[in-house]
């Protein structure tokens, strides 16, 4: 009887399958993290890694001497209406160069010249000029504060330019009624002193402006630093001869 055939030996699959599925499994990961690498984290990690870089990567890359924020400064100084602190503007000087005047039965007459100046450095657009005769009372400078007050003058005259360093001279005639005088009794004797209010309104660039003062007329009297009042216990008649001193506060904005 012939002896046994040899048992086959064990099959290999089993240890060479092993092997070939680790060295799949080996490729499949290095695979894996080769295409992660190259094409970054997958969506599963974006909520985790997205945050990173915006808060960091613009820091590590800012020079220190760049300032954290890039706001933009905003403008300083006042709005186009109202002229800068310091810039050239308008700025009109009065002065009343009286000619003649006097009281009649009717009424207390003014004649006299207004001379306007641009002392500034910026042309004075819109001049209108409004005057009025007052008479001197004890709470006059109340009454002036309300007149130079009012929002809106009457001018007397059409609404003029002046150039820096530029003047006009004006003629006014102005009136007063007998009986809105207020007698100013001088020892025994009633006197009047007329007063002369010129408001002057302007525009100096954008911005409105105004001047405003008053003068007391007299007659002048050779070697006399005081003018003479007008008496009204006298007969009715004109001075030629008469002057004009600042009265109360003058109004310069």
């Amino acid at each position: 009887m012939p002896p046994p055939a040899p048992a086959p030996p064990a099959p290999l699959w089993r240890a060479d399958g092993l092997i070939a599925g680790a060295l799949v499994l080996l490729v499949g990961v290095a695979l894996l993290l080769w295409r992660r690498r190259r094409n970054g984290p997958s969506d599963g990690d974006a909520d985790e890694v997205a945050v990173a870089p915006i808060t960091a990567e613009p820091r590590a890359h800012r020079p220190p001497s760049e300032p954290a924020s890039r706001i933009a400064p905003v403008p300083s100084g006042p709005t186009p209406a109202s002229p800068a602190v310091g810039a050239p503007r308008a700025r009109l000087t009065l002065a009343l160069r009286p000619r003649r005047g006097g009281i009649n039965l009717v009424t207390a007459t003014l004649d006299a010249e207004l001379e306007i100046v641009n002392a500034g450095d910026a042309p004075a657009g819109a001049v209108q000029v409004a005057a009025r005769l007052l008479s001197a009372h004890r709470d006059q400078q109340a009454e002036l504060d309300a007149l130079f007050a009012e929002p809106g003058v009457r001018p007397a005259v059409m609404p003029f330019a002046l150039a820096p360093g530029e003047g006009r001279v004006l003629p006014l005639l102005l009136t007063l009624p007998r009986g809105a005088i207020r007698p100013i009794d001088m020892g025994g004797r009633a006197m009047f002193v007329p007063v002369a209010a010129v408001d002057v309104r302007y525009a100096s660039g954008a911005a409105k402006a105004q001047s405003a003062a008053a003068f007391a007329v007299g007659v002048e009297r050779d070697g006399a630093a005081k003018l003479a009042p007008f008496w009204l216990d006298g007969p009715a008649r004109m001075h030629e001869t008469l002057g004009a001193r600042p009265h109360g506060e003058p109004v310069m904005r």
